[in-house]
């Protein structure tokens, strides 16, 4: 297990819904992440890298996760929510927390007490629940990240009228960025280094030929995680979208979840998706025979289908990343 910290040179743009000119995401989904990459590789290795990594289980991401200096970020888990917090306005401000630090999510996943002194809004800052107090006063504002609205402008093709629209790009502070984690089969791990090199020098999301979503990347030194012991629950940092077999082990109504579907265009076509409905990050799964899941790939287009338009099959990666879970698991703590 890998992980990789995405420190980017400039702000970006991924679509949170159908439309280009909409909202972005403040995050990377792992089947985005799983994509670009694979598209990388191929424009960097050619074809025959590119097949393996579609290969079951040979590249298992989780999602890209806010860090802010030396915090990393995870996903809330869908089953926690502090039952005693008593003011109307720290109920609000914990709802919108999307994200907590590891030192809380190891805490919260083994069943031990957070220290009552966290649960204040002096410690949430862009939505992330942090270990360390948000500064008061400083040079530089803290914060993780903003969001801006940009103009941008269309012109008619016919008419050569143009029209302004607004698309949301998102900034992140100069210590601040995106971090996540890989499962990477050792043959494969230099070819996707170079890979995840290489797209940061392609950049990710929208308008990356005006020098959008470019990115360094530094490896995580000595980072790991419990996530070899069996549990009853697991915990999702992934998209998951799960085999016929895994989907008939897990006990809906003892788990912890929410859906999303995911389609989307092929980049440069007229091309649409195929859609899934995915688990999404932060679920608390409760599965029968404490196996761990590991999800699937999806064929959304095939050639075939399309042979003047595609050169190869396009994918979904449903496959995920789950850290066993053994305590919290009523929502409080």
């Amino acid at each position: 297990m890998k992980a990789y910290k995405l420190k980017f040179q400039s702000s970006f743009h991924i679509d949170a819904g159908s439309a280009v000119d909409g909202p972005s995401e403040t995050f990377i989904h792992s089947d985005t992440l799983f994509s670009v990459l694979v598209s990388a590789s191929r424009k960097f290795y050619g074809d025959d890298v590119a097949e393996k990594f579609l290969e079951p289980k040979a590249v298992i991401l989780s999602s890209a996760f806010p860090f802010y200096k030396d915090e990393l970020f995870f996903p809330k888990p869908l089953n926690f929510f502090p039952e005693d917090l008593k003011a109307y306005e720290m109920i609000k401000v914990f709802k919108k927390a999307k994200f907590i630090s590891e030192e809380h999510l190891q805490k919260i996943l083994s069943g031990e007490k957070i220290e009552d002194q966290y649960f204040s809004k002096d410690f949430i800052l862009n939505g992330c629940w942090r270990v360390n107090m948000n500064a008061e006063t400083s040079e530089e504002e803290d914060k993780i990240f903003e969001e801006r609205e940009v103009p941008h402008t269309v012109m008619d093709r016919i008419t050569n009228q143009t029209q302004i629209f607004y698309k949301t790009e998102v900034y992140f502070n100069k210590n601040a960025g995106l971090f996540f984690i890989a499962e990477v089969k050792d043959d494969l791990l230099p070819n996707f280094e170079t890979v995840l090199r290489f797209l940061g020098d392609e950049g990710i999301g929208a308008d990356r030929t005006i020098g959008k979503g470019f990115f360094e990347v530094e490896e995580i030194q000595n980072f790991s995680l419990a996530n070899h012991t069996e549990s009853e629950y697991y915990y999702l940092l992934s998209l998951y979208s799960p085999t016929k077999e895994e989907f008939e082990k897990i006990e809906p109504k003892k788990s912890y979840y929410d859906f999303t579907i995911r389609g989307g265009w092929i980049s440069n076509k007229t091309l649409n998706r195929k859609s899934l409905r995915m688990f999404i990050e932060g679920s608390v799964l409760k599965v029968k025979d404490k196996q761990k899941p590991f999800g699937c790939l999806h064929k959304v287009l095939e050639r075939k289908d399309y042979e003047n338009d595609l050169l190869f099959d396009i994918y979904r990666s449903g496959q995920a990343l789950f850290l066993p879970v053994f305590g919290g698991l009523d929502g409080k703590n």
